[in-house]
């Protein structure tokens, strides 16, 4: 009995040229505010259910002298408005100035989220661990609803 067994051939893989995926930057004028409506909806249904389960969000807004205070909803609106317009803006002009803005614009945004840790964490005085966690995740929901929103509805189809 002889075993055969298939010759080797040894040829050089070619990769793939990867898919462009390409943009309408003329969308942005509609998807920049349609993603910060979703990010702000998204921000305050969590902000609403994690308060339904107990937490109080108390921070320390101006100084470990000052006692804790309840975060005001207004301060979760604008902090997410302004990420999503930095956002667009970042995104429009990757879009002017690149042929493929996908790669810099998600590392631009990775930065950013991790850069933007720091203001939960930077947060004195009576605020707790829990409610510096829970901002982190606000953070997180945030750059996935921008990052996602501006990819998806400036797509071309």
């Amino acid at each position: 009995m002889t075993i055969r067994s298939a010759p080797i051939i040894f040829s050089p893989i070619i990769p793939k040229e990867p898919a462009i995926i390409e943009f309408t930057p003329r969308r942005l004028i509609w998807a920049g505010p349609l993603t910060a409506v979703l990010a702000n909806l998204v921000n305050l249904l969590f902000y609403a259910v994690t308060r339904a389960l107990g937490e109080r969000y108390l921070i320390t807004i101006a100084g470990p002298a000052r006692p804790a205070v309840p975060m005001p909803i207004v301060s979760i609106v604008l902090a997410t408005s302004v990420a999503t317009v930095g956002a667009m803006l970042i995104f429009a002009g990757l879009l002017k100035i690149t042929h493929v803005p996908l790669p810099p614009f998600l590392s631009i945004a990775a930065a950013a989220l991790l850069v933007s840790f720091g203001g939960p964490f930077s947060l004195a005085g009576d605020t707790t661990l829990l409610t510096k966690f829970l901002l982190c995740t606000m953070h997180v929901l945030t750059a996935l609803t921008v990052v996602a929103g501006l990819i998806c509805l400036t797509r071309k189809k």
